[in-house]
């Protein structure tokens, strides 16, 4: 059959337009090509189906030596209108989810602390105007130690004076919850006596909750008194489960400051539960880890080990017995060494006195955001 030269013309601007037509449809087909990777140091998010929501987990601790009471807050890109969550491994108690009044977020948690160095995975389903919305949040509790928290010496001036003890536990609490080392411990003492509420020459719990809140807004640090040293031993343990954060026990009478960061013994799902059951206190302490032989002149009837400088376990026999430790409380006035007495006890009227005088303190980050570092600690947990 022979066509006119019109005829062909046509035909040719058809299969041009097929074959326009094929390229877009491949393109469209193929044109998302593979996932974006998050970035590093984002807040753990799930990527939503299509027509989604994208929600966000913000997890202080997480993810590999998370706190093991998990209560965590969401957001969403679009309104949601319910919320629920179950936790696998089941923890044995009840776990929820709820829906701020904004429908923009909420919170994920449960009931009682969860089991040590678990693996657990948090499926959050919300509810909005397209539909059900499934996303992941795996996590893993801490063990009944923290790893990987970096000690420091309070002598950084061999030869100065040893009152950079609390000052020194400051930076070791600092650099593992912030991954931060901003200042020194001379530095944080320097900067922390302007919040004391009291004569201490070192830095007193008001001002040790104060700096650390000051050098990263994250941590809300709070003092807590107990009458016995047994209640300030148990609620240390408990602090630290619950936070996933070092704990700072004031001991030799109020005068010094080790870093607690582990426990040996069980602990159960609540603070009073019978299977609860410490044997001994795992401690990084900023004088006895320092090994220098400069600064053995400073309490040199004490032990001094390596093991200070990664977390140094401690009978009860011993934690309870030594003075170096909890045999005291909280003394005020103490003896300077020049033999005069001075009065460190909080003195600024908020507090009846004595206040510390008398008691066992320790300093824990109980996350209470509304209620300031100068404050003593309310969060209820017996």
């Amino acid at each position: 059959m022979r066509y006119t030269r019109a005829e062909r013309a046509g035909q040719a601007v058809v299969v041009t337009i097929a074959l326009v037509f094929g390229l877009v449809v491949i393109g469209f087909l193929f044109r998302s090509g593979p996932p974006a990777l998050p970035l590093p140091g984002n807040p753990a998010a799930s990527a939503s189906p299509a027509a989604g929501p994208v929600v966000t987990f913000v997890h202080d601790t997480c993810c590999a030596q998370t706190a093991r009471f998990f209560r965590v807050t969401w957001q969403s890109s679009t309104k949601v209108d319910s919320a629920k969550v179950t936790v696998t491994p089941d923890p044995g108690f009840p776990c929820d989810a709820t829906v701020d009044a904004s429908g923009l977020k909420g919170t994920v948690g449960c009931a009682g602390l969860l089991r040590g160095a678990t693996d657990y995975l948090a499926k959050l389903s919300v509810t909005t105007a397209a539909g059900a919305f499934p996303f992941d949040h795996p996590f893993k509790t801490m063990g009944d130690t923290l790893s990987g928290v970096k000690w420091f010496t309070e002598f950084e001036d061999p030869t100065g004076d040893p009152l950079s003890c609390a000052a020194a536990s400051c930076r070791i609490i600092q650099n593992y919850t912030a991954a931060k080392d901003p200042l020194t411990a001379q530095a944080i003492l320097d900067l922390g006596r302007q919040f004391n509420k009291s004569r201490d020459p070192g830095l007193d719990p008001v001002a040790i909750a104060t700096v650390l809140g000051r050098m990263e807004p994250r941590n809300h640090y709070h003092y807590y008194r107990y009458d016995t040293r047994e209640d300030a031993t148990g609620a240390a343990v408990y602090w630290l489960l619950r936070s996933g954060k070092p704990v700072m026990v004031i001991s030799l009478a109020g005068q010094h400051g080790p870093v607690v960061v582990g426990f040996q013994g069980a602990y159960g799902t609540y603070y009073d539960d019978p299977a609860n059951r410490i044997n001994g206190i795992v401690v990084e302490d900023p004088q006895r880890g320092d090994l220098d032989p400069r600064t053995q002149s400073h309490r040199p009837d004490k032990y001094r080990t390596q093991g200070f400088q990664t977390g140094q376990p401690i009978g009860l026999a011993e934690w309870y017995g030594d003075e170096w430790w909890l045999r005291f409380a909280y003394a005020s006035p103490i003896r300077m060494p020049d033999g005069s007495l001075l009065a460190v006890d909080r003195t600024d009227g908020v507090y009846p006195t004595p206040h510390w005088a008398g008691t066992f303190v320790i300093l824990a980050d109980d996350g209470d955001a509304d209620n300031p570092p100068d404050h003593e600690g309310r969060v209820k947990f017996r």
